[in-house]
């Protein structure tokens, strides 16, 4: 029932409290958990039908479909980082070192610089959900601070790969995704803003 009155728009409020008034008497009768997965799913169809909805669809189909996915990433990366230095090896260092003396050389490169590269993942993980942590509650100034400090972080995530592992690839995703969110963080703070100016918001 919650999820259900947040899906609603500001002049919803009427609609909610009849929502809410039926959920009591059909929990009085032990069918209250159906009434609420019903309102859920109306309240859901009617998304697309109001600029909270549409702003509510595109903000969370931003974090769903991409920052969420790259953090995930990242951390996974970081992840992998940690287990080869508890381990020693993986399958990149035993490619590396199997590729002769030019191989040997990239692969003591690349233990050097790994406990870099891990903490800075995970950082860049972790600042990528902030992003969309903030995007969600409407913390525009936040997220922007944090995105370009995801920036930061990766180019020297970037910058380190290119200089000691010039073959480890992964560069382009990396800012592929934050020209995305460069793009789409201020549209959606500008649609935001706009739709609560608007007359319709005002007046709900």
């Amino acid at each position: 029932m919650m999820l259900a009155l947040r899906c609603l728009p500001r002049d919803g409020s009427e609609w909610g409290r009849a929502m809410l008034a039926e959920f009591d008497a059909a929990r009085r009768e032990g069918r209250a958990l159906g009434f609420a997965c019903g309102c859920l799913m109306a309240a859901g169809r009617r998304l697309p039908l109001h600029a909270e909805g549409r702003i509510a669809l595109v903000s969370h189909a931003l974090i769903l479909g991409l920052i969420v996915p790259i953090a995930t990433f990242h951390l996974g990366c970081a992840l992998s980082g940690a287990r080869f230095m508890l381990a020693g090896h993986d399958h990149y260092h035993a490619m590396l070192m199997a590729g002769g003396t030019r191989g040997q050389a990239l692969a003591d490169a690349y233990v050097a610089v790994t406990p870099a590269l891990t903490l800075l993942l995970l950082l860049l993980g972790s600042a990528h959900l902030a992003v969309a942590w903030f995007v969600l509650e409407g913390g525009w100034r936040k997220a922007a601070v944090l995105w370009l400090g995801a920036t930061i972080i990766a180019s020297l995530i970037v910058h380190i790969i290119t200089t000691t592992i010039p073959n480890a690839g992964g560069s382009a995703i990396q800012f592929a995704a934050l020209a995305i969110e460069l793009v789409a963080i201020p549209l959606l703070a500008w649609w935001r803003k706009a739709g609560a100016n608007s007359s319709h918001w005002k007046d709900a």
